[in-house]
């Protein structure tokens, strides 16, 4: 009986020896922040135009997650605020520092492009057109670049101030 549990001992020290290597103790590499990720305010005259003109809006607040999760609170003048949540997704450019950015929320889906600006303050400008449903609106690019749209121009142009 005690050879039985001199053995199972053993066997058991070996597994625990086996399982437990120096890489596991070793801390990782902290997965760095895309730079848009954070709470970022639009207020005033950096509300786009055409926001301001067709929804009566005062402010958007965009707060987009690690996790791709995207927060939309909009308010209207003299109103309250409101909010969609969604996924959103963005394609680093091959050259410059405007990206494809991608908005999908239960209703609706937008597409564009949008930059981050370091500075002080750290600024977003962003430009994005309905493309689900579609409403024929064509999304601007990396290469076509902000407020190429002719109709619409600089119109459509969003910009934000980080929060945090």
């Amino acid at each position: 009986m005690k050879n039985r549990v001199l053995i199972l001992l053993l066997i058991a020290g070996m597994l625990l020896t086996v399982s437990c290597s120096k890489d596991d103790s070793e801390t990782t590499e902290p997965v760095p922040v895309p730079e848009w990720v954070g709470s970022w305010l639009s207020a005033g005259t950096n509300v786009a135009p055409l926001l301001v003109a067709v929804f009566s809006y005062d402010s958007v607040r965009v707060e987009m997650t690690q996790n791709l999760i995207v927060r939309t609170h909009s308010h209207v003048v003299d109103g309250a605020w409101s909010t969609v949540e969604g996924t959103y997704k963005i394609t680093k450019s091959e050259s410059g520092d405007v990206h494809t950015a991608e908005f999908n929320y239960a209703a609706f889906s937008q597409t564009g492009i949008i930059q981050i600006i370091n500075g002080t303050p750290k600024m977003m400008k962003l430009e994005v057109v309905q493309t689900v449903p579609d409403i024929g609106a064509v999304p601007r690019t990396p290469e076509t670049g902000f407020g190429s749209d002719v109709t619409l121009g600089a119109f459509n142009i969003q910009n934000y101030v980080k929060e945090n």
